[in-house]
């Protein structure tokens, strides 16, 4: 047995060396990771270094040219098609825009991956979807359209169809992005409150570095293809890094300070 192999189940998810290029463009480069159950990995980095690409390589959205990609001890590269499906139940991806489908409502945009997944019954398909709702105060919402709800009642309806299949991984691609500080303090507490409920392993791709700080067990910068440097968020921001202090110098600054706990 191979020591990847032998280590994976350690790990909810990990990667190796994984590599990716299109066309002329190394996105890339021998990137390791590993999370872990409980933790919460949040990757920054400038645009177009890739984040959002690894995310993709997770869930087999994409295939790396090289390199190694396990899911709870499970292989995504080279898997079949009803292995990626299993892969899949056990890790939720919320995308930038949600995804949420228009004419559907938020109740059944959030009971549409327990419908598709066949599992429950009508009865208890309702009740867990009624259980999400409430979790992140969108019970009165339930039966308006995405189109008739503010982006941040969209976003916690993106997290409440995350939420509904008790995904063992979620992979958060930009949750804040178009949102006002105070809806992304709301956004970064349901983060850190789906952790503290349900224990699951998670990566969150930001350029929010308030609600970096304040969900990250550690925190990666994407650089040149690879996470430079992983590390606790205290010791992220002392790093002596070049690359991590010259990141942070040059960040946007906000009103709010870098720290966990900013909006208590």
């Amino acid at each position: 047995m191979s020591e990847l192999a032998s280590n994976a189940p350690m790990s909810m998810i990990q990667l190796r060396d994984v590599c990716k290029s299109f066309g002329a463009n190394d996105v890339l480069r021998n990137l390791d990771l590993d999370v872990a159950e409980g933790e919460t990995l949040v990757i920054v980095g400038r645009s177009g270094t890739g984040k959002s690409v690894t995310l993709k390589h997770i869930v087999g959205l994409l295939n790396p040219d090289s390199g190694d990609v396990h899911v709870n001890g499970r292989p995504v590269v080279g898997a079949s098609i009803d292995e990626l499906r299993e892969i899949r139940r056990d890790v939720a991806y919320m995308f930038q825009t949600g995804a949420l489908v228009n004419w559907m409502t938020v109740r059944t945009n959030i009971a549409l991956p327990l419908v598709e997944a066949r599992q429950l019954s009508a009865k208890e398909i309702d009740e867990r979807v009624e259980e999400v709702l409430a979790s992140v105060g969108l019970s009165e919402a339930a039966d308006l359209l995405p189109a008739e709800i503010s982006g941040g009642m969209r976003k916690r309806a993106a997290l409440c169809r995350v939420l509904v299949l008790e995904p063992r991984a979620i992979l958060y691609d930009e949750p804040t992005s178009g949102l006002d500080p105070i809806m992304s303090r709301t956004v970064g507490r349901l983060i850190r409150d789906v952790q503290t409920t349900h224990r699951c392993a998670a990566i969150v791709v930001t350029h929010d570095l308030p609600l970096a700080f304040r969900v990250a067990t550690k925190i990666g910068l994407h650089d040149d293809g690879k996470l430079a440097e992983i590390l606790p968020p205290d010791e992220f921001r002392r790093s002596d890094n070049p690359t991590i202090r010259e990141f942070l110098a040059d960040a946007p600054r906000r009103s709010e300070p870098l720290t966990q706990d900013s909006e208590s």
